[in-house]
């Protein structure tokens, strides 16, 4: 049986070969590693080759590994191929085309049996041409039904600083174990209440009409209130982003209170905004994202006595595809409400959240690097 020690050194390379009128060669536009199952994973690609050209693609689990000197023709300039992969071990694909150009993904969701929409933030372009870093900046939902295949895993990431964007009550029902996620790791939280619960869901549907637009409005709402309201923790995270260490940042579905954090970093490290926009919609295709869906459903034990949580299993189906969604005008609600108050995101990002214009080049200098 081969060992994750022997994956390191195999290596599957493929040329890319367009079938396309002449044109100038350039690297796929859009490369993407799908999760198949816990040993399989597909490479799909867009864009790919001009007439005649050659690229290599190299799977591995290390970022740094070197594209090996054999090629195998694939034709097409899109494509999809399906690949074995040991379980538990990271997939990151790089293409080169021969003249110094080339580029490096990720997984972007990690491989985790019981992590809940758990995603890297690395390998997004910046404007300016840079990307952000692999494996410095981690998203997540609750993290309580990890496996202990998962915390060996997440020990080897480094990451130093954990913040809990959940309220008590929300961590007492789903505890975060950081002590096995590095023995070291600094576990931020914070004792506050949430003007979400059942009372509000019930207020919110009691009025009748479409349930959808009935949701869409009230997350839309909430959105906007959040930029204020989380201020003082998300002020924390930047701090924390500040001392350069690996940062993992987490509600209860790591979509609302994690999203728009989510976006705040990734708009610092000047990320456009189409891009922010496409990570935040993200979470709502996260197939681990369903198991929080099937829990608020049909809860049990401590979280069949919440009373959120049994307001939210009697909505209509409907209702709970838009509130368990990330539908842009979400996001966008929030931005816009940070418009409104403070004249840009640029101003909120240093009023609210502490980072001056040098901080800011200074976590871009962190975070980024060239991109390949």
């Amino acid at each position: 049986m081969k060992t994750a020690h022997s994956l390191k050194r195999r290596m599957l390379a493929l040329a890319l070969c367009s079938c396309a009128l002449p044109a100038a060669a350039e690297l796929p536009r859009d490369l993407q590693i799908e999760r198949l199952g816990p040993t399989r994973i597909a490479v799909v690609w867009t864009g790919a080759a001009a007439a005649g050209e050659q690229y290599r693609i190299a799977v591995s689990d290390r970022i740094d590994a070197p594209l090996p000197d054999s090629v195998s023709p694939v034709n097409g300039a899109s494509g999809r191929i399906e690949i074995e992969h040991a379980a538990g071990v990271r997939p990151y694909v790089r293409i080169e085309d021969g003249e110094g150009r080339e580029s490096l993904i990720g997984e972007r969701v990690l491989p985790l049996e019981g992590g809940i929409n758990f995603r890297d933030l690395g390998g997004y372009q910046t404007g300016d041409g840079r990307q952000v870093r692999w494996g410095s900046l981690f998203r997540s939902g609750a993290m309580d039904t990890l496996t202990d295949g998962d915390y060996a895993y997440l020990q080897r990431l480094g990451i130093k600083t954990i913040c809990d964007l959940r309220r008590p009550r929300e961590r007492n029902a789903a505890p975060t174990q950081a002590n096995r996620i590095g023995q070291e790791v600094e576990y931020l939280s914070w004792d506050y209440e949430l003007k979400f619960d059942g009372d509000v869901l019930k207020q919110a549907f009691a009025g009748g009409g479409d349930p959808k637009e009935a949701a869409i409005r009230m997350m839309s709402g909430f959105y906007r209130t959040m930029p204020k309201e989380f201020a003082p923790r998300y002020r924390a995270a930047f701090d924390a982003l500040k001392a350069g260490d690996g940062l993992l940042f987490n509600c209860s579905a790591g979509k609302d209170r994690t999203g728009l954090l989510a976006a705040l970093v990734l708009t610092t490290l000047g990320v456009p905004q189409d891009t922010v926009m496409a990570d935040y919609a993200m979470s709502q295709r996260v197939p681990s994202l369903q198991k929080l869906r099937q829990r608020s459903n049909d809860p049990t034990g401590d979280k069949a006595a919440d009373p959120t949580v049994a307001a939210f299993a009697k909505l209509p189906p409907e209702a709970v595809d838009a509130l368990m969604g990330t539908d842009p005008v979400y996001l966008h609600s929030a931005f816009d409400q940070i418009r409104a108050d403070y004249g840009s995101i640029d101003a909120y990002i240093e009023r609210e959240l502490g980072v001056s214009p040098a901080d800011r080049i200074a976590l871009q200098g962190m975070y980024l690097e060239p991109a390949r």
